[in-house]
């Protein structure tokens, strides 16, 4: 029976995380139900979105994510409306994330992540990377003037692996 219930548990809360929130489409949708047609991930952020599918960036980032829980930027020069595209590149042994939002949004995603541990994310705001592989993420800034950027596999963002820039 308790075996059961662990599976019923297990399977309750995947169904819970799979809603529209964080469902992917080709006509993604944010939270409200409204459809952003062309758009890269599936919801709007509080410091932005995914960039239009064909949108130039106007700036180029690298980060590496190192095993040292930290990541290095080539730079963190970003203003609101830049549209960045970010070279995120796993230089460690282990799988690291790479996600932008706001405070409160690292706070929920972390939270998700904890609840289910070798998730692997992809949504427009977060790309997961396995060791020695590189992503890219174009991302255009709006709205809150503070975005954080943060590893959210367990333990990685208490560990430091997490950064702060202030549009300007």
């Amino acid at each position: 029976m308790k075996k059961i219930n662990t599976w019923l548990l297990a399977g309750l809360l995947t169904a819970g995380f799979s809603g529209a929130s964080f469902a992917s489409t080709d006509d993604d949708a944010h939270s409200d139900g409204h459809v952003m047609e062309g758009h890269e991930g599936h919801k709007m952020s509080a410091v932005g979105m995914p960039a239009e599918k064909g949108a130039e960036a106007n700036k180029t980032i690298t980060v590496h994510m190192m095993d040292t829980m930290k990541f290095n930027f080539s730079n963190l020069d970003i203003e609101e409306g830049d549209i960045v595209k970010f070279v995120v590149m796993n230089k460690g042994q282990i799988p690291h994330e790479f996600g932008i939002g706001s405070v409160e949004e690292q706070v929920a995603h972390r939270k998700m992540m904890q609840a289910m541990p070798g998730m692997k994310h992809e949504d427009g705001s977060t790309v997961s990377v396995e060791p020695g592989k590189t992503k890219e993420l174009v991302w255009q800034f709006m709205g809150e003037s503070t975005a954080q950027f943060a590893c959210n596999v367990p333990g990685h963002f208490e560990a430091g692996m997490h950064a702060e820039v202030e549009l300007h």
